[in-house]
């Protein structure tokens, strides 16, 4: 997989040519939903469980 939750804001530096490899279907479907929804998370102080809400933007 070769997305990320958190988009960088910094660029990426190297010494090497990156080579480009074609995304998947599902890798773009996988961004289109996080480019289209804003996620929140928060912990339960009391059961410690994590709580997610997702909100299309």
């Amino acid at each position: 997989m070769n997305a990320s939750a958190v988009k960088p804001t910094l660029p990426f530096v190297t010494r090497k040519k990156l080579e480009r490899t074609p995304a998947s279907a599902e890798n773009k479907q996988r961004v289109d939903f996080m480019n289209a929804h804003n996620f929140s998370f928060s912990v339960d102080k009391e059961t410690g469980s994590l709580q997610c809400k997702v909100e299309k933007k």
